[in-house]
C-alpha cells in the first residue's frame, strides 16, 4: 500500500465515516458536501470511526477505516460532478496513511455523525441533524432509540461544540442533551440536489396533475396521512398522480400502503438517479412533504431552489422555509393539507427564493465548521 508522509503539522481532521455507504442518502449526502466544501478551503485528514471488520460485514467500502486517513485538499480533490458517489469512489481511491495519534492531539476535528465517546482532538465540534429518537420515539426502531440516547448521554457532553443544521435542532439540543447555549451554534445546510446546475440538462414542463413525495418510506414522514389525502381529497386534479421517490425504510410495510384508485395513481419509484430527480422536481406541480418532525428538510429546500411549491408541516425545522413557495399545514388534519394545497394552487407564479440562495450554501457551514473547530 503506498502511503504519503505522516503529518506532524496541526491539520483538520473531518469524519468520513459515511462515505463508505454502499449508496449516499440522506447524511451521507450531506457528510460528502461538508467533506468536499471543507477540502475546497484547506487540507483537511479524513478519518473514519468504522473498525474494517465492521465494513465488510455490512458490505460497505474498506478503503479508509480505523487506523487510516486520506489527506484532501485543494491540490487533489477531485471535481465535485452531480453524481455524489462517483465523487465519492475517487476520493476513497486517493492514498491512504497512518492516523497520526500525536497529529490529532494538536488538532482540530470535525465529527460528521456519532462521535467518540474519548476526547482524541485538540477541539472537537459535532454536526447533529436531529433528535427525533426522542421526540417521535415511535418511529424509530429500539436501537437507534437506544444510540440516540448514548449520543445525549455519553457523547455530546465531550464535544467542544455542537453544530446543529437548524435553528430548531439547536433548541432541541439544548433542552435534550442539556447543553449550554454557547456550545451550540447552527447553520443551514445546502442544497442535496444541484448545487453548481442541473444534473439533468432535459428540457422539462410543468405537469399540473404531477405530485412529488421525495423521503425514505418511513413513518415519520407520515405516508399514510399523505397517501389518504391524495387519494380522498376533493380538491386535487381528477388525474392527479403522486410519485414517491425514496427507498424503501423501517418499521413500514409498503405492500400494505395504497397504490391509487380508478383515477388517481400513486407510483413508489424507490431510489432515482440525481437526473431523474431534477427532471421530477421541476415536473412536478408541486412537492407534499408532511413529515412528522425533521431536523432540516432537504426535499424542501430541493424544490423550492428548483421553483417547485411545497406544501409541508408547520413544525419543527420546516418553519425556517417559510416565505414564497411554502404552503404551511396540520400534518395529520386533512382539512388543513386541503387548505395549503389550494393556497399553493392559487400563488401568483413568479416568486423567487433568493433568500435560501444566499442562506442555504455548503460554503457557510464549511466555514463555520472551520472557525469553531480552530
Amino acid at each position: 500500500m503506498h502511503t504519503e508522509p505522516v503529518l506532524t503539522i496541526p491539520i483538520l481532521h473531518v469524519d468520513a465515516t459515511s462515505l463508505s455507504q454502499v449508496k449516499l442518502t440522506g447524511v451521507g449526502r450531506c457528510v460528502a458536501r461538508i467533506i468536499e466544501s471543507l477540502a475546497r478551503r484547506q487540507k483537511v485528514a479524513l478519518f473514519s470511526m468504522a473498525r474494517q471488520e465492521d465494513l465488510r460485514v455490512m458490505r460497505q467500502s474498506e478503503r479508509l477505516h480505523q487506523g487510516l486517513v486520506i489527506h484532501l485538499g485543494p491540490d487533489n480533490l477531485p471535481t465535485a460532478g452531480q453524481d455524489m458517489n462517483a465523487w465519492r469512489d475517487q476520493v476513497l481511491a486517493l492514498p491512504t496513511s497512518p492516523f497520526d495519534n500525536a497529529c490529532a492531539a494538536m488538532s482540530g476535528a470535525v465529527y460528521t455523525f456519532r462521535r467518540s465517546r474519548q476526547k482524541r482532538f485538540a477541539r472537537e465540534v459535532s454536526v447533529y441533524y436531529d433528535l427525533t429518537a426522542f421526540l417521535t420515539p415511535t418511529t424509530h426502531k429500539a436501537q437507534t432509540r437506544n444510540d440516540f440516547f448514548e449520543l445525549a448521554t455519553l457523547m455530546a457532553p465531550h464535544d467542544d461544540h455542537a453544530l446543529a443544521i437548524s435553528r430548531c435542532t439547536m433548541r432541541d439540543l439544548i433542552w435534550l442533551c442539556g447543553l449550554t447555549p454557547e456550545k451550540v451554534s447552527w447553520a443551514h445546510l445546502g442544497p442535496s440536489q444541484c448545487v453548481h446546475q442541473h444534473a439533468s440538462s432535459q428540457i422539462i414542463d410543468r405537469d399540473p396533475d404531477l405530485f412529488l413525495a421525495v423521503s425514505t418510506l418511513e413513518p415519520r414522514k407520515n405516508p399514510e396521512t399523505l397517501l389518504g389525502w391524495f387519494l380522498t381529497s376533493a380538491h386535487l386534479p381528477p388525474k392527479a398522480r403522486l410519485i414517491w421517490a425514496g427507498p424503501t425504510g423501517w418499521l413500514l410495510d409498503q405492500k400494505k400502503l395504497p397504490q391509487g384508485n380508478n383515477s388517481r395513481t400513486i407510483t413508489f419509484a424507490g431510489m432515482v438517479s440525481d437526473a431523474r430527480l431534477c427532471e421530477l422536481y421541476r415536473q412536478a406541480n408541486c412537492l407534499v412533504y408532511i413529515s412528522l418532525y425533521e431536523g432540516f428538510g432537504f426535499p424542501v429546500l430541493d424544490a423550492l431552489l428548483h421553483g417547485t411549491p411545497v406544501i409541508c408541516s408547520g413544525n419543527s425545522s420546516l418553519l425556517e422555509f417559510a416565505g414564497p413557495g411554502t404552503h404551511l399545514c396540520d400534518p395529520l388534519d386533512p382539512h388543513s393539507i386541503d387548505e395549503a394545497w389550494l393556497a399553493c394552487r392559487d400563488e401568483a407564479p413568479g416568486w423567487n427564493r433568493d433568500d435560501l440562495r444566499q442562506s442555504c450554501t455548503w460554503e457557510n457551514i464549511a466555514a463555520k465548521l472551520e472557525r469553531l473547530a480552530a
